[in-house]
Formats: structure tokens, sequence, C-alpha cells
């Protein structure tokens, strides 16, 4: 797309009607009053006989939230600057709202050189040279030219085609998404809705939401550039007729997308640069007016790193929107706000939207900054940013999850995600799920760094509980799982049952632990079947219940003792014996010798009490209840209230 821009009256319809044989001025007002008040749109033909689409702008003050709308597509600028007026305050802040729109290629019309004579046709130039300097028009051509007699066209025209040529063509990943800048009815047709799509591609028969509202219409008809046509993307100027909606659906600054996922959102956090001119600080919570593709709202401004913002600010912030809007990572803005030197609202700066959770940032910290960063430095690749997705999510994804986060559909999202398997930076689970790299190394990292604290501080263990460590570092367990499995296969750490140990790792007692365990040991040993509290042994052995439990955790570790909670540790020989308690209890059962047995004739169906188990146990219910709770964790027994039926390790008919 091609935009004018320019002061009023320095000749920006008049050059577009020159290039495209259109008057974009069709309100009856704007005939009236011989100026533009709305934006026009025209089809315009290259001298290599490609289309592209030219937006007239408003250039009156009074209209620039019309120039803002209209700027959100511009690829190629026409800054339009009369020779007998020069450098004007509308020429300045129409070149402030295209830089932050995102154009990056233009072309200078010093318009009106009929109306003066060489030399003041030179210090015009002069003066255009001068304030473009350090804009992205730096380097443009300046091309002098009459609307009315026609003098210096070509060259400006030649001039146009070879940034027309220099442009990158427009990005169409992701859904589509179309601000609406105009609709209305047409006779037999419906509600037809104008616009330059910002990402994606549409065609005939597709179902567009539109946003706010989530209303919903089927495209019945499409224009491109004036021309009908079966599909359209990114970048184009397109008509959408739609069936199924009313003209008050569609008014400007709702948007048009198919994607099922795309929400509305009153906070968002951007990166932010205000201009350099400005004459005061911009301080926390300033209120500001946002424009967003069509769409305006006033919005509340949250500096994120710096707190008042100086002019010429390079900021990170969070925009709080006093209504909802339907906004993605990428897109970007422009905020105007009242200045008291500039007589009103006035543009003060723009940026890029980077993040659309809605979550509250909090400032200054290392959390906040970094991952912002990390998005911005991303968001123009497409593959990466998938990758920067996947580290964010710190867990695995789906192709589907990965492409709502993305705003990708799921044809790209997979693309990217498989190239990155082959690159090595991401992995892939259970065959739908993907993983980044980085994360599973980040974890493996935390784990080795956590175990050697736990061997430091206790080195008599043989490890710390795998389960127990997974809580400690609070990660999703399939990335737990993914860098156990890494640091195993690299040898650095090793798994012994539940436990797990840097691989070198060693433990070590000295003499008085060494014979305090062998009391404990021999404790649990000598009455098997008695559970042991760690208190009560520390005040037997006459020992501190700290180092009692220590102990009992380096026998717990090897296997001799079983925990059954908190405070009750047994004998493994005594949960054994327990176990066949049990067996025999679901065998007498099923026999139909006992009271509370069902009718099921076999296959280890029967069922037994909780008094039945105390009494063939010969215990307490003080130590019946652990024991049972122990076989209920352990899928031996199914608890239904005080009746335990056969778990799957008993219908298996497989030992504990």
């Amino acid at each position: 797309m091609l935009g004018t821009a320019g002061h009023v009256d320095h000749g920006k319809t008049a050059l577009v009607k020159l290039l495209t044989g259109c008057d974009t001025d069709r309100l009856a007002e704007e005939k009236r009053r011989g100026l533009t008040i709305e934006l026009g749109f025209a089809p315009c033909r290259m001298a290599d006989d490609r289309i592209v689409g030219i937006v007239d702008v408003p250039g009156h003050v009074s209209f620039i939230r019309q120039m803002v709308a209209g700027a959100h597509g511009v690829d190629v600028m026409i800054l339009v600057v009369a020779a007998d007026d020069g450098v004007m305050p509308q020429t300045r802040e129409h070149l402030d709202v295209l830089t932050f729109m995102g154009a990056r290629h233009g072309v200078i019309a010093l318009t009106k050189i009929d109306m003066v004579d060489a030399q003041m046709r030179e210090l015009a130039v002069q003066d255009v040279q001068q304030f473009v300097q350090g804009t992205f028009l730096a380097d443009a051509p300046i091309c002098p030219l009459s609307n009315i007699t026609g003098e210096g066209f070509d060259g400006f025209f030649e001039a146009l085609g070879q940034q027309v040529q220099a442009c990158q063509p427009r990005v169409t990943h992701g859904p589509y998404r179309q601000w609406v800048e105009r609709s209305f009815t047409a006779h037999g047709f419906g509600v037809v809705a104008s616009g330059v799509p910002c990402a994606g591609r549409v065609q005939v028969g597709d179902c567009l939401r539109v946003l706010p509202g989530d209303r919903r219409g089927r495209v019945r008809y499409l224009q491109v550039y004036g021309e009908n046509s079966d599909a359209a993307q990114a970048g184009e100027c397109v008509a959408v007729n739609l069936a199924d909606l009313e003209l008050d659906d569609t008014p400007r600054g709702v948007l048009l997308t198919d994607s099922p996922t795309l929400g509305l959102v009153q906070r968002c956090a951007v990166r932010l640069r205000l201009l350099d001119r400005m004459r005061r600080p911009i301080k926390d919570g300033a209120e500001v007016h946002l424009h967003v593709g069509t769409a305006h709202c006033q919005a509340t401004l949250v500096p994120l790193e710096a707190d008042p913002l100086a002019p010429g600010a390079d900021t990170l912030a969070q925009l709080r929107l006093d209504r909802p809007l339907p906004l993605a990572p990428g897109d970007r803005f422009v905020v105007r706000s009242h200045v008291e030197e500039e007589g009103g609202l006035t543009t003060i700066g723009g940026g890029r939207v980077l993040d659309t959770s809605e979550r509250r940032f909090r400032r200054q910290r290392v959390e906040t900054i970094s991952p912002l960063l990390e998005r911005e430095k991303t968001i123009d690749d497409p593959p990466l940013w998938c990758l920067t997705m996947l580290i964010e999510a710190a867990g695995p994804r789906t192709v589907q999850e990965l492409a709502s986060a993305a705003h990708l559909l799921p044809d790209e999202a997979d693309t990217h995600v498989r190239r990155l398997c082959e690159q090595g930076q991401v992995v892939l689970l259970d065959n739908k799920r993907f993983m980044a790299q980085r994360t599973i190394d980040q974890t493996m990292m935390r784990m080795a760094d956590h175990l050697k604290q736990a061997h430091q501080a206790h080195p008599e263990q043989l490890g710390v509980n795998a389960g127990e460590l997974l809580q400690a570092l609070a990660c999703d367990t399939a990335v737990f799982d993914a860098a156990e499995s890494d640091l195993i296969r690299r040898s650095m750490v090793v798994r012994q049952g539940e436990l797990l140990a840097l691989a070198e790792h060693r433990p070590r007692m000295d003499e008085g632990e060494r014979r305090l365990l062998e009391q404990l040991a021999e404790a649990f040993r000598k009455d098997h079947s008695m559970p042991r509290r760690p208190a009560d042994l520390a005040e037997a052995l006459k020992q501190p219940e700290k180092k009692v439990r220590q102990m009992i955790q380096v026998l717990a570790d090897r296997g001799d003792l079983v925990h059954l909670s908190e405070q009750i540790f047994m004998h493994r020989d005594a949960v054994a014996a327990a176990e066949a308690v049990v067996r025999t209890l679901f065998a007498q059962a099923d026999s139909g010798h006992s009271a509370t047995s069902g009718t099921s004739g076999g296959g280890g169906e029967g069922r037994f009490t909780t008094a039945e188990f105390r009494n063939a146990l010969g215990a307490s219910r003080k130590y019946a209840i652990p024991l049972l709770d122990h076989f209920d964790r352990t899928r031996l027994t199914i608890r239904h209230g005080s009746v335990r039926t056969p778990g799957v390790l008993v219908r298996n008919n497989s030992p504990q």
C-alpha cells in the first residue's frame, strides 16, 4: 500500500488523481469545502503493470484521527510538501505517525513548483532535506512536480516505482486480521467492509468473526483494488461482502478475523518510543489516546523501566485500555496526548505490542523485562517466535496450543516447530507435544544444583526422593522427566528406585552416625511388626530427634524401612507380612468365608473391612490404618469407606 502524508492543502488528493485518475474526495462536504475529511482509496498501476493501492489521508489537524486510521496499512509513504509553504506542523506529525506504524520506504513530492521561482524551489528542497535528516526518509528522493502542469511527474513516477520495488512483500502468515476502515451497504449485496488486512489470507466462503462483539459473517464476495477476487491477503486493499451481518455490526475500528482464539484485552505490554521534541516528561499513569489499526481508545500509561519518561525515551511500558480491543503481539500503535505547547492533542510516541496476556507486570524486575526483550527480538521471525512461546510455556505444548499462543495457523506452527526439532532447539514428546530444549537444559541445571545442595546438607543420605525434588523445583512433570533422562544419559545423575543423586555422590557418615544407624536398624529388626515413631526412638536411644530422623531416612532410602506416614516407619518384612494378610483376606472373602464377601464367584473380587484386617493382623487401629492407606497408594487395595476391595496388584496377581 502507498499512503499520502502532509499538511492540508499541499496537493495530496490532486497528486493521487494524477497517479490514478480517481478523485478520492467522495463526500459532498469534501467537494463543497475542497478539503479531504475522510480516507480515500484508489488503485494505482505502476510501470511494470503491478497494481498497488493508495490511501489518501486528510491533512487538516482536525482530522488527524482519520489520518492515523489510514496509516496502519502503509508500506511506502508519499510525503507531500508544497514548495510555497515548506514543512508545516502536520508534515511533521504525519511523518511521525507513519514511522511508528512501520513505513520504511518513501518518496518526497515537492508540489506546487509552478507557483514558485527557481530560487524558492531550491530553498524548499533544502528545507525538506534538513527536515528528513535522521528519519527513514533521509535518503528518499525529492521530486519537484506540479499537479497542474504535470512538470516533473515522470521523474516522480519513476522514483515511486523504485521505492515500490524495494519494498518487501507484506508477510501473510497467521490468521486473517483486517481492521475495518469503512463499511457501507451495497444494494442487493448487503454489508461491505473495506480495509487493509494486517495478517493472513481470506477466501470467499470463509467465516469471519467481528471483534469486539464476536458476531459472525460469511464472506459472500471479495474485491481487491476494486476488482472481484476469490481471495485476498495482507497488504492489499480489500472490500469484504459479509452475509448475516448488519451495518451497525461493522463500524470503523472493529476487526475481522478467522482466528477462533483471538480475544479482547484491556492490558498490553509494549515497546514505547517517545518523540524527542517533547518539552516535558510523561508521568506514570498519564492518560493517552491509543490508536491501533483503525481503532481508538483512551489508555493509562505505566512505565516498566523508568519513571518519569523523558523526551526521546525508548522503553518498555504497559498500557491499560479503557475498553477492550482485539490486539495481538506485533501490532503497531500511536499514542497522542494533550500537550499545552501544541494547543491540544498531538502525537507523542508509538511502538509495538509485545504481550497481550492481561497480567499486571511488576516494574523494574528482571522477570518482567527479560521475557519482553526476548519477545521483541523474535517477534518478526516466526520460527524463533514459536521457540519463544515454547520457552514461556515452561512445559510441553501441542501444535494447536502453540499456534494459538503464537497467533499462527496450525500448519505454519507445525512447519516451524519441526524445523526447530531438526536444529535441536525443540524436543518432540510422545509424538504430539513439543518442548524447548532450553527449558530442559535450565531444569537440568536446577536439578543438579538442588541435588548438590542436598548432598552437602545430608551427606549421609543416598539421594533425594524424585517426587520431593519435583515438588521443590515446581516444574511441569514432562519437563522434569525429560531433564532427568538427559542427566542420566549424560552420566551426571543416577537413579536408585525413587532416589536421585549426582553420579559422584558417595554417602558419608562419621563413627557416631554409623553407630546410630546400626542401633536403629536393630530396633526395627528386633520387632519388625511394630511400627516405630522417630520421637519414641530418639527418646529411647537418647539421641536428638533430628539426627534420628536423618538416619531413619537413610534406612528408608536403602529399602530397609517403609514410610507409612509422616510419623510412622515400618520394617519392610512387616509390610510384606501385612500384604500377605491382605491377600489372604481377599482369597477367603472370594471363597465365601467372610461375612462381608461378595458373590462374584472368583477372580479376586472379594472384600474385607478395616476391623477384619486389624483382627487378622493382630495390631491396633492406630497402625492398621496407616498400613491400609499405604496399600491404597500402592494400588494393592481400593478403599470404599471402611471396606477394601482388590486393587490392580491383586487383580493381576502381582507381588507388591
